[in-house]
């Protein structure tokens, strides 16, 4: 399975957020024990021994719920991947996209996006199998890892062949050369059992100031279905 190029945004600001907050709240849980015996006694541990009891058992409490916060955070992120590709899939997208464009707009920065899809996925599927179809998308995945930035782009599967990736920071024309690099890659692929290198199609936008997120995704979807019948033999 292929590594996601970089965690979400919102994935990562929640984790972020829940690991400031849970170091404050450990350190609470720690004190926790002599703070209840307080209120129901009316006064702190008699003894030495009565201390570091209360002690490690807040200790214990605060082991346990950091462990429950990190399989929470898990679960999270196994919500927003996807199992065959393991890039990020349609949630993520969405949460990826919405934060992308308002840190562009608030920076001033540039921002690009890239919509992907496999050329003839279905004659692949139908003449192969789709234990076959699987490796492909696989490969597709690959080469968007291999092409991106590290914990600056990301790639996601939105969808069937469809796949995304957000560009942060980049222009048009630096766009257009990370999808030069998937295709060089998918060419190297080159799957003797589909009879040839992998064909994609590909739509490239570059962010206006004054769309909205909604259009912008439009307008990368149909800038890709507008390439695919110029690449049919």
């Amino acid at each position: 399975m292929v590594n996601p190029p970089s965690s979400a945004p919102a994935l990562q600001r929640l984790g972020s957020r829940l690991e400031q907050a849970g170091l404050r709240w450990l350190y609470v849980l720690v004190g926790l024990p002599v703070l209840t015996d307080a209120v129901e006694t009316g006064g702190l541990p008699a003894s030495p021994r009565e201390w570091v009891t209360q002690i490690v058992v807040g200790f214990v409490i605060a082991a346990l719920v950091r462990q429950v916060r990190k399989e929470h955070l898990a679960v999270l992120q196994l919500a927003r991947s996807d199992a065959l590709t393991g890039l990020w899939n349609r949630r993520a997208f969405e949460d990826a996209i919405e934060d992308e464009c308002a840190r562009a707009r608030r920076s001033r920065h540039p921002l690009s996006l890239i919509y992907l899809d496999l050329d003839h996925f279905k004659q692949i599927n139908d003449r192969n199998g789709h234990e076959q179809g699987d490796r492909v998308l696989q490969q597709l995945a690959a080469a968007i890892a291999q092409s991106v930035r590290a914990r600056v782009d990301r790639g996601f599967r939105i969808g069937g062949d469809e796949f995304a990736v957000v560009l942060p920071g980049s222009q048009l024309a630096q766009a257009e050369t990370v999808v030069a690099r998937i295709r060089e890659h998918c060419a190297r692929s080159n799957p003797i059992w589909i009879g040839g290198p992998l064909g994609i199609s590909a739509g490239i936008v570059e962010l206006d100031a004054q769309e909205t997120v909604v259009a912008f995704v439009q307008r990368a979807d149909a800038a890709m279905y507008r390439e695919k019948p110029l690449r049919r033999p």
